[in-house]
């Protein structure tokens, strides 16, 4: 009895009007309660939210594969997603019409953002290998260039729609080098900025007013896709075997 007594003791307060309410303890106490409650979700929560961006760092998970940690995984799903050509014109077309005052219709919105996506998944795996040397990518700059040194594999020989077109030669043989260059110029939360304008400018029907260049950005853009795919090419699996096909030096007999 005196435990319940002790527990409802009473707390006074005077107001303006001099009049004086009471409050439990209990009551203080049950708030409380929910507070450090609330906070411990809050916690959890966050917790959880960082063991996802752990789980998927380049943000897959959407359009492609769950649980990709390897950069070079990301070139591999992107590619498999759309070919460097269609990767290549779908970037031109969207900024294209994101300097007009048309909205782009060629393709349904919902997969112009998934497009968004892609590219903004491949610009965060070319951001994590900028310090990447690449010795085993390095190809030399041959008068005609072998065919497994660009085309992928798996399928119909495609030489002028694989072979890159914005790449310099000593870009080409070290395509690593275009990852250093772009992000020295300028950081990867820029061009992710820059690349969600473009994309809402470009399905928008009115013309906006850019702050930006866009020439240098579809530039920038198609450079990294294509030393992606020449990556994903010669390192990751993606392109012809080189100890079967002929015009590899390297080809074992």
């Amino acid at each position: 009895m005196f435990g319940f007594l002790k527990i409802r003791k009473i707390l006074r307060f005077k107001t303006r009007r001099s009049r004086s309410f009471t409050l439990p303890v209990c009551c203080l106490r049950l708030c409380g309660a929910g507070i450090f409650g609330a906070l411990t979700g809050l916690t959890l929560q966050l917790k959880i939210m960082k063991n996802k961006i752990s789980k998927d760092p380049f943000e897959v998970a959407g359009w492609g594969k769950e649980g990709v940690t390897d950069p070079q995984q990301v070139f591999a799903e992107a590619f498999r997603y759309m070919d460097i050509q269609n990767l290549r014109r779908e970037t031109k077309k969207i900024v294209t019409y994101a300097l007009c005052a048309k909205l782009y219709q060629q393709r349904v919105p919902c997969n112009v953002l998934v497009d968004m996506k892609v590219i903004r998944s491949v610009l965060k795996a070319a951001y994590a290998l900028r310090k990447a040397t690449g010795a085993g990518v390095i190809a030399t700059g041959e008068e005609t260039l072998p065919a497994w040194q660009y085309c992928r594999g798996g399928g119909r020989l495609s030489h002028w729609s694989d072979f890159p077109r914005s790449l310099s030669l000593k870009e080409y043989c070290s395509p690593f080098r275009v990852f250093k260059k772009l992000f020295r110029r300028c950081h990867l939360r820029q061009y992710v900025q820059d690349w969600e304008t473009l994309v809402e400018a470009a399905l928008s029907p009115y013309e906006m007013d850019l702050q930006l260049n866009p020439v240098r950005i579809c530039t920038s853009i198609t450079k990294l896709l294509e030393a992606a795919h020449l990556i994903w090419i010669r390192e990751g699996g993606g392109g012809l075997l080189k100890s079967t096909h002929p015009n590899n030096p390297t080809r074992t007999e």
